[in-house]
């Protein structure tokens, strides 16, 4: 185990003997790294962003060593470069973040993680050794990407773009149980329909009824629950319109990543992270004015289902998920988000608006497509449907 000298016992610069106590590597790099995140995260954002500004975290390190008295009998150099490769890595949930085939790991605890590998969940065996330990690295992995957290702010979603990750952590006191961090990985590059095909998202009908879909002007929603694949359909459904097609991607944390030529990417800002807060509503009625042929929410979670509605009616194609229980309640938990926004108009207004605007609706659960509707009216205040494909059981 590494000799280190602690901040409690301050080295005299001519001490030949250095006399030290023994305290683990790890321990010491947690430490460091605890303290920065609290006192300077700001070094750690921009190193994180940027390697040119790693030697300004570097010298930062040099600092708090040089003030407490620590250092490492392996040498300053190995020092920094454990806590590099402490706050630019995953530590244990790497070799997870570098498998292709896991689209999400979830940790409710310092020592309880699972991930989900094409649409299944299992438990994997990951202990962090202590709730205090965990914490830091919750604070970490987020601050990192711009995320913020202290005894007031409790919660935070970010993005780490770099990887393509969306992050999200809790942590006491609005956690009870203790810190928690959910990641969900996004490809770098997005599924053909052949792959998803391969995958058994797809088959050969879904497929060819999604294929018809992407050269026409039809707008598409897309349904169910967490991590059942809406995303990862929807990406390679942008891929697949016609290339001159001018899309706009708007989001609160990017996730979808488009390959697709002449697509705008844009994202939220929320309050406290500079400057004028900015939400998805802002984002559709800007792009208004934009000479666009499609808009896309990533996910419709509020208000914004209103603007979505009313865009749907402009002549765009309107493409988004959303959390529903089945392609049948979509549409209603679609207007229950918009209620939320509304002005002057009825729920019976705006469901005659969202049958008239959106032609189709897609049901995914466990990374398969179950179903597909065309919206086809409204009949006595409620949309009516026909069903285009049912996943056969057989």
């Amino acid at each position: 185990m590494p000799l280190v000298k602690t901040l409690y016992e301050p080295i005299e610069k001519n001490d030949k003997k250095r006399s030290g106590i023994m305290v683990p590597i790890e321990k010491l790099v947690m430490m460091l790294s605890e303290k920065i995140i609290i006192e300077n995260p700001d070094y750690i954002i921009k190193a994180y962003a940027n390697d040119n500004d790693k030697e300004n975290l570097k010298n930062k390190i040099i600092e708090i060593l040089d003030s407490g008295g620590y250092y490492h009998s392996g040498g300053r150099k190995e020092l920094i470069n454990r806590i590099f490769d402490f706050m630019f890595g995953y530590g244990a949930l790497q070799k997870y973040i570098d498998n292709g085939d896991i689209s999400d790991i979830d940790g409710t605890s310092y020592n309880e993680f699972s991930i989900t590998k094409n649409g299944i969940r299992q438990e994997i065996e990951i202990n962090f050794g202590d709730e205090k330990t965990f914490d830091t690295y919750c604070r970490l992995v987020a601050v990192r990407s711009g995320g913020f957290l202290n005894d007031d702010d409790t919660h935070c979603r970010t993005t780490d773009l770099k990887r393509k990750l969306r992050i999200n952590v809790s942590i006491p006191p609005r956690n009870i149980s203790g810190p928690a961090i959910s990641i969900r990985k996004h490809r770098n590059h997005a599924y053909t329909y052949e792959e998803l095909e391969q995958l058994g998202m797809l088959d050969e009908n879904s497929r060819r009824i999604l294929e018809t879909a992407a050269p026409t002007e039809k707008s598409i929603l897309f349904c169910g629950k967490g991590a059942a694949g809406k995303t990862t359909i929807l990406r390679t459904f942008i891929n697949s319109l016609p290339e001159l097609e001018r899309v706009l991607v708007v989001e609160s944390d990017a996730e979808i990543y488009p390959d697709k030529k002449y697509t705008i990417e844009q994202k939220t800002k929320k309050p406290g992270e500079g400057g004028r807060p900015v939400d998805l509503e802002m984002l559709i009625k800007d792009g208004l004015t934009m000479s666009l042929d499609t808009y896309c929410i990533g996910e419709i979670v509020g208000p914004e289902a209103y603007s979505f509605i009313k865009a749907s009616c402009t002549g765009h194609r309107m493409l988004g998920t959303i959390h529903s229980s089945g392609a049948g309640e979509a549409l209603d938990r679609l207007v229950s988000l918009a209620s939320g926004g509304m002005t002057n108009d009825s729920i019976e207004r705006v469901m005659e608006a969202s049958a008239a605007g959106i032609n189709l609706i897609v049901y995914l659960k466990k990374f398969v497509v179950i179903s597909i509707f065309a919206i086809k009216g409204i009949s006595g205040g409620q949309p009516e449907y026909e069903y285009l494909y049912e996943r056969s059981t057989k």
